[in-house]
């Protein structure tokens, strides 16, 4: 027989042995349930990267189906380009205008060249009206005088006015140099030494001209006037063809307009010159030429020196991009020997 503070006791304990097996259950059970919390996040979160993921590659497909619907920039504005240059003692001639042509269309002289415009040039109180010559060689296209009888005056203002189709003035205006003459001129002939290292036997030729006023640099081209005939000049003639003089500087591989380009240029600052072996491209016939630029001039032709593009800046025109310069010259033709056959 139990009492009933043994039956009390034994409920008691069998009470107090079930909740220990309940909290030990529950603790059991929250060890199980805390990685799968844990794996929850972790999956949540997954979840969560590959939305950001899905929306950034929505957005993406949205921006660039909508930029491929854009209709590309063709609202190109074409400007005008003045090239003139007036040399004393010379017809009034080669006077060029042209608009800028687009990136995406492929460019074309005739195309670019503008020949319905309005070109007058007013000195000494008078006003003449060019004329444009589309006959003969594209490159000679030009605006000109038709009367040669007229030539340009040194120490003299000229203005250049413009106007184009669409009603757009350009204007500029050049002082042209005064004339200056040989010193010491070039030797008719000059013999290409086999060596150019030694100069015993054929060292350069010295060439000298009178000062101009206020002149910064002075031009020097060498231009080949035959890039073909080389025998037919010699006594007694012969069917000899001319060749290129080997220079270390040509770059046969690129043949940039450079390498096929008739002329070299040189600036000095000084009235003597000895003519160096590098300044010639082809054996036979050439001339060298002198300028005495104006400032419009100089700055056009020294920024080319740098083999660089157009400068808006150094442009001497209002109105469009460009030049309107002048230069007073001397020439000389004279003869370049081949080395050896």
């Amino acid at each position: 027989m139990f009492t009933t503070a043994e039956i009390f006791g034994s409920v008691t304990i069998t009470q107090t042995k079930h909740s220990q097996k309940s909290k030990m259950l529950n603790f059991y059970q929250l060890l199980r349930l805390c990685p799968m919390k844990s794996n929850s996040k972790l999956t949540m979160k997954k979840n969560k990267n590959i939305l950001n993921l899905l929306i950034f590659l929505f957005i993406f497909i949205i921006m660039l189906i909508s930029s491929c619907e854009d209709t590309p920039p063709t609202d190109y504005v074409p400007q005008y380009y003045v090239e003139a240059f007036l040399i004393v003692d010379q017809p009034i001639d080669m006077i060029k205008l042209l608009r800028t042509q687009p990136l995406q269309d492929s460019f074309r002289l005739s195309k670019a060249l503008v020949k319905d415009a309005t070109v007058k040039i007013r000195f000494n109180n008078q006003e003449i009206t060019l004329a444009f010559r589309d006959t003969g060689n594209l490159d000679n296209w030009a605006y000109f005088y038709p009367d040669t009888s007229l030539k340009v005056l040194p120490n003299t203002q000229y203005e250049l006015e413009i106007t184009t189709p669409d009603n757009v003035k350009i204007t500029g205006t050049t002082i042209t140099p005064e004339r200056f003459e040989w010193v010491i001129p070039p030797p008719d002939s000059l013999f290409y030494p086999k060596d150019t290292t030694k100069f015993s036997d054929r060292k350069p030729a010295k060439i000298k001209w009178s000062p101009v006023k206020n002149m910064l640099y002075y031009l020097l081209v060498t231009k080949c006037l035959d890039s073909l005939e080389y025998g037919k000049y010699l006594v007694p003639p012969s069917n000899e063809k001319n060749r290129r003089v080997f220079n270390p500087f040509d770059n046969e591989r690129r043949r940039t307009r450079d390498y096929y380009d008739l002329s070299l240029w040189d600036a000095i600052p000084n009235v003597e010159y000895e003519i160096y072996w590098l300044l010639f491209k082809w054996f036979g016939k050439h001339k060298i030429i002198v300028f005495a630029p104006d400032y419009n001039f100089l700055r056009w032709v020294l920024q080319q020196f740098r083999a660089n593009q157009i400068n808006p800046l150094l442009s001497s025109v209002n109105g469009a991009i460009g030049v309107f310069g002048s230069a007073s010259k001397i020439e000389k033709e004279i003869f370049l020997f081949k080395n050896q056959p």
